[in-house]
């Protein structure tokens, strides 16, 4: 897009490069407005937010889940991920809640299938009606990949793993975002069992490595929390609306969401506590 608007500027202003150096016969202010224009075509064109939010479900707290998609919607991010466990089982009464729930969001929401999501619909055929996707899936926005993964049932077996390689290879895009359920790292000991069994979770950070993943976000665990492993960094946000695992006098065992903003030539992540009091 921006070597578009570059080609066009050319074009309009017949500028000549010769040896990295401008030539034009243009009045010097009309030159100082095009060198303007492409530096703000530099610096924005690129730039867009996203929201992230973790688990609602495995033990909700009334009212937080949604007092925190309030705040995230304050934000006006241009699409939201969802961590998983959006739903405590796979009943109709938790479909029909949800679905109210979600009723008045105009942006996209992309889920990642939790493991409450599946509790009684283990194959997600009546998930992926919900969802209107696959189990795991990518999509592309701007000058980044984002690939949802489906490792509900604590990991992804060989033909996901070959998927992912593939959609890893083939793209262009400068940036690349993955998304989970359960987390490939655990914040401490106690956490060891509810992150993604440990072979797997080797096996899937080694890819990341290789291809220079820049973020991978999970939930499942109920708090916050970050770590940067090989040029990855790794975020745990599972409170979107569930009841933490620890403290909640603790910044990191508050109710919270992922505000990511992506820019041309950084990404900045901010976790922000939702008040619910």
């Amino acid at each position: 897009m921006l070597s578009n608007y570059i080609i066009l500027l050319k074009k309009t202003f017949s500028f000549l490069y010769i040896n990295g150096i401008i030539l034009t016969s243009m009045k010097s202010k009309y030159l100082f407005v095009s060198l303007i224009l492409v530096f703000v075509l530099t610096t924005f064109s690129y730039a867009f937010t996203f929201a992230v939010i973790g688990d609602r479900a495995g033990r909700p707290m009334s009212g937080v889940f949604e007092k925190n998609l309030q705040e995230v919607l304050k934000t006006k991010p241009d699409f939201i991920i969802q961590l998983g466990d959006i739903l405590n089982d796979s009943s109709n009464s938790e479909y029909e809640f949800v679905k109210n729930l979600l009723k008045n969001v105009k942006i996209p929401i992309y889920f990642t299938p939790g493991n409450h999501d599946l509790m009684g619909d283990p194959k997600g055929e009546k998930y992926q009606r919900f969802t209107g996707r696959p189990l795991y899936y990518y999509f592309d926005y701007e000058n980044a990949r984002f690939i949802i993964l489906n490792n509900a049932s604590g990991g992804i077996g060989e033909a996901q793993k070959k998927w992912l390689i593939e959609v890893l290879k083939n793209t262009d895009k400068k940036y690349k975002f993955v998304f989970m359920h359960q987390p490939l790292i655990s914040p401490g000991f106690f956490f060891l069992f509810h992150k993604m069994n440990p072979i797997e979770s080797n096996e899937l950070m080694k890819i990341f490595e290789d291809y220079k993943v820049n973020y991978v976000f999970s939930g499942h665990i109920h708090m916050y929390y970050k770590k940067v492993i090989n040029g990855t960094t790794y975020i745990i946000s599972g409170i979107g609306g569930s009841t933490p695992y620890v403290s909640s006098e603790e910044i990191y065992g508050k109710p919270h969401f992922i505000l990511v903003d992506v820019k041309e030539n950084k990404i900045e992540d901010k976790m922000i506590v939702v008040p619910i009091n």
